[in-house]
Formats: C-alpha cells, sequence, structure tokens
C-alpha cells in the first residue's frame, strides 16, 4: 500500500480539479464478477506531464490510473499503476492493487472528510472511496464520463460504468 500512498500525492491534487459531464445512472453493475455484488465500476487515468502548470509543479510530473470495483458491503478492489519522472533524469511506475473501502455521501460530506471530488453528481451521490487512512476519492454515482483538460499534457478522465 506504501506503492499506492506514494502515487496517490501525485495524483490528489490532480483531483480538485473537478471534471464535467454525466449520463443516466443504473444500480447494477456489469462487472467482472458476481461473488462480491459489484455495484459500478470506476476507470480513473490522471495525468499531469507539464512543468509549466502550476498543478504539476506542485505534485510533480507523471500520473496514476485506476480501476476500481464498487462491491455491496462497502469493499471495493482496486488495480492500476501510478508513476512520476523528472525530465532529463528519470523516473519510475509501480502497481496499485488491493482492497479498499467505500461508503456513499454527498458532496458536503465529501468535502468534510476531506476527499477530491472528480465531478459533480446530479444527484449529489457519491462514492467515498477510502484509498489511505487520511486519503479519499469521491466519484459520481452517475454513470457516464467526466473529463478535465485545463492546459496540454494534464487531463483527468474518469468513467463510471455499471
Amino acid at each position: 500500500m506504501n506503492v499506492l500512498k506514494r502515487f496517490l500525492h501525485v495524483a490528489l491534487p490532480v483531483a480538485v480539479l473537478v471534471m464535467a459531464g454525466v449520463a443516466g445512472n443504473s444500480n447494477v453493475a456489469s462487472a467482472y464478477g458476481r461473488a462480491d455484488a459489484p455495484l459500478a465500476q470506476i476507470e480513473l487515468s490522471a495525468n499531469c506531464n507539464d512543468p509549466t502548470f502550476g498543478l504539476c509543479q506542485q505534485v510533480g510530473l507523471g500520473g496514476i490510473w485506476l480501476w476500481i470495483e464498487i462491491d455491496s458491503g462497502s469493499t471495493a478492489d482496486v488495480a492500476g499503476a501510478g508513476c512520476g519522472h523528472v525530465r532529463g533524469v528519470g523516473g519510475g511506475a509501480g502497481p496499485i492493487k488491493g482492497e479498499l473501502t467505500w461508503s456513499y455521501g454527498t458532496a458536503a460530506q465529501a468535502a468534510g472528510a476531506g476527499a477530491f471530488i472528480f465531478g459533480v453528481d446530479p444527484g449529489d451521490r457519491y462514492y467515498l472511496v477510502r484509498l489511505a487512512p487520511t486519503e479519499v476519492f469521491a466519484f459520481p454515482t452517475t454513470q457516464g464520463h467526466y473529463s478535465f483538460h485545463p492546459v496540454p499534457a494534464v487531463t483527468i478522465q474518469l468513467q463510471v460504468a455499471p
């Protein structure tokens, strides 16, 4: 989990850039297995690769790519990777894999938990996914694609799917 925490420190500040776009909602997921009673799949790609952009100067260059299966019973599975690099020097990447916990919440509850909110859910309902003891991501429960691209080489793509 140390790799997860280290790479999330790169992506967490990126998360404050709120993405736009929503689609329909469903309560049943078509995720990879039925044993965990999956509710949703979340795919996240966050990249910060413009050394002149203030956020990238703060968090460093790199990215994080996650797939999260939200299961009933407040559990979740995560798989992905994170990387960081310094131009002209090099960098590295590492896998992210494990079990997480989550709960439902509103935007106000997410903010109160110190969560980074990805997108604006039209129903004000979020999956509050705990990535580490003090790190929480808030993902809209409304299915759809959420995207933010403030400058070239900085982008966040989020998909909430059944």
